[in-house]
């Protein structure tokens, strides 16, 4: 027969598990604010990404609208309401990370996160933002950005090379 445990062991085995509880809890916290701590900075990670696929677009815009080249796909797109994804393409070779092409009349609820398109009905390229948190912009339905090929204003030279703006105002703050 088994010998009936002393009230000291059941004292100490119920504080341990009160332990192990606490510990829990802890690790609990700890995960929590780590998680929200990787979501932030991946919000993070995505605006500068975008910021710097805009800054490359625009780069290859300004270049190509200031600099006549004999690349007919780059003159094509070197225009206001052309698409500055494929002139950044003709320019460089390379396509906006995730970009889809040109499409007419897309839903954007139907894209995915994370990708570009350029929208021929509205001459607009468009970005589908992933991490929506701290997003803010006037377009209603899905989180977006659009961005439009203008003519920049005149200047002191005779020259009004092309820029890429904001369609509309968008702000991209903290997620916290």
């Amino acid at each position: 027969m088994a010998k009936p445990k002393s009230s000291r062991y059941q004292r100490r085995w119920t504080l341990r598990l009160f332990e192990w509880g606490v510990l829990a809890c802890v690790l609990l916290i700890l995960t929590g604010v780590f998680l929200r701590k990787v979501r932030h900075l991946q919000c993070e990670a995505e605006r500068f990404a975008v910021q710097a696929t805009i800054d490359n677009l625009r780069t290859a815009v300004l270049l190509a609208s200031v600099f006549h080249k004999e690349n007919e796909r780059a003159c094509r797109n070197a225009r206001p309401c052309g698409n500055p994804a494929a002139l950044l393409t003709a320019e460089t070779g390379l396509a906006p990370e995730g970009y889809r092409g040109a499409a007419d009349d897309v839903d954007p609820a139907a894209v995915a996160p994370g990708a570009w398109y350029f929208d021929r009905a509205t001459k607009t390229l468009i970005y589908r933002v992933r991490c929506a948190e701290g997003f803010q912009s006037p377009l209603s339905g899905p989180a977006r950005l659009r961005l439009c090929l203008r003519r920049a204003h005149p200047s002191t030279t005779n020259a009004m090379p092309l820029v890429v703006e904001p369609c509309e105002s968008y702000a991209w703050g903290d997620s916290d």
